[in-house]
C-alpha cells in the first residue's frame, strides 16, 4: 500500500512536519511513503475550456488536460499511484493555501469517478480500441486524511476546502483536524499532543487500507453533515431548507437542545456530491441542462462581436 503526504505549506515547517509525523506512522504500519511540497512544482490554471469533459463525454477518452508544459502530469501520476493520502495545508484567510485550489480545479471534472466511469462504458459500448480510455488507476479506493494548520481560529474554511480536493476521485476522508494556534514556525514541534494526534491519523490511514474500503471508518471531529462531517451549512428556504457546503446534501437542522445535526432523507442522502450515486446524479443534470445544446446556439458568433472590441485589456 502507497500513501502520499502531500504538504503545501513552507518546507520543514509547521504543515509539513504534521504530515511527516503522520507518514511515519503510517509507514510504522507497514505503508510505503512518499511525500510532494506543493510549491516545489509548477502548477498552472485551469483555463475552463472544457476539453477534458468533452473527452470524456463524446469519445470516452482518458480526459487529459491539454495544458502540457507544466508539472501536472506528475503529481497525477503520484495521486493515482496512491491508495492513501494525507493531505496538508496552512490556512491563509481562512482557507488553503492558493495553489491547493488551482491543483483542485485541474483535478475536477477530468478526475470525478462517475465521468470516467461513463467514459469506460462508452468505450466498451461502441467498441472503440484506439486511443487511451480512462487510467484504470482511477478506480481503486482510497482513503484520505486532512491535516489544516492555522495561526488562530479563522479557519472556518479550512476542512471543507480540503475536503473538495478529495472529492472528484471519491476519495473516503477517513480524518481531519484543525490544528489551530500554530502561528511560529516549526512552533508544532513543541506541541506533543499535536504530534501524537497527527500519528493517529496516520495510522488509521494506514489501517484502513488494510480493509475492504466499505469498513472504514471515520474518527475526526463529527460535524453536522451526517455525511461528510462538513459543519459549513448553507440556509435556504426550500423545503428542505439547509444545504451542505461540501457535499451538496439537503436536508433540515434539528436540534436536542444541546447540539445541532443534520436530519436527512435516504432520498437525499443518495444525491451527496461525495456518493458515486451522486456524482452520477450530477452527471445526468449536466447532460440535460448545461451541457444539453440551446437551439440558439448558431446565433452565439454574432451576439459576442460587441464584446470583443469592447476594451482592451490593462496588462504590466
Amino acid at each position: 500500500m502507497k500513501v502520499l503526504g502531500l504538504t503545501c505549506g513552507r518546507k520543514m515547517s509547521n504543515t509539513e512536519i504534521l504530515v511527516k509525523e503522520a507518514l511515519m506512522a503510517a509507514e510504522e504500519m507497514g505503508a510505503e511513503v512518499e511525500i510532494v511540497r506543493l510549491m516545489d512544482l509548477n502548477i498552472k490554471p485551469c483555463t475552463g475550456c472544457n476539453a477534458c469533459v468533452v473527452n470524456l463525454f463524446e469519445k470516452g477518452g482518458a480526459g487529459e488536460c491539454i495544458i502540457k508544459d507544466d508539472d501536472f502530469k506528475f503529481i497525477d501520476d503520484k495521486i493515482l499511484d496512491c491508495d492513501g493520502l494525507i493531505l496538508g495545508s496552512p490556512i491563509y484567510e481562512k482557507s488553503p493555501q492558493g495553489l491547493l485550489k488551482v491543483l483542485n480545479d485541474r483535478m475536477g471534472p477530468s478526475h470525478e469517478l462517475a465521468f470516467r466511469i461513463i467514459a469506460k462504458k462508452i468505450r466498451e459500448e461502441k467498441g472503440i480500441t484506439k486511443g487511451k480510455g480512462p487510467d484504470e488507476r482511477s478506480f481503486k479506493p482510497r482513503a484520505a486524511a486532512l491535516i489544516a494548520v492555522g495561526g488562530s481560529d479563522w479557519t472556518t474554511l479550512a476542512l471543507p476546502m480540503l475536503q473538495l480536493f478529495t472529492l472528484p476521485m471519491n476519495m473516503t476522508v477517513v480524518d481531519q483536524q484543525l490544528f489551530n494556534w500554530t502561528a511560529l514556525p516549526a512552533s508544532v514541534v513543541l506541541k506533543t499532543e499535536m504530534l501524537e494526534r497527527a500519528r493517529r491519523s496516520g495510522r488509521h490511514v494506514a489501517g484502513t487500507l488494510k480493509k475492504p474500503i466499505e469498513e472504514a471508518v471515520y474518527i475526526g471531529d463529527p460535524g453536522l453533515c451526517p455525511i461528510c462531517h462538513s459543519s459549513l451549512l448553507e440556509l435556504t428556504s426550500k423545503s428542505a431548507p439547509v444545504i451542505c457546503a461540501v457535499c451538496g446534501v439537503r436536508g433540515a437542522l434539528k436540534s436536542d437542545g444541546e447540539s445541532y445535526a443534520l436530519d436527512v432523507t435516504e432520498e437525499e442522502r443518495s444525491k451527496s456530491h461525495v456518493l458515486l450515486s451522486g456524482k452520477f446524479h450530477h452527471g445526468d443534470d449536466l447532460k440535460n441542462v448545461s451541457l444539453k445544446p440551446d437551439p440558439r446556439m448558431s446565433e452565439i458568433p454574432l451576439l459576442i462581436e460587441k464584446y470583443k472590441t469592447y476594451l482592451k485589456y490593462s496588462k504590466p
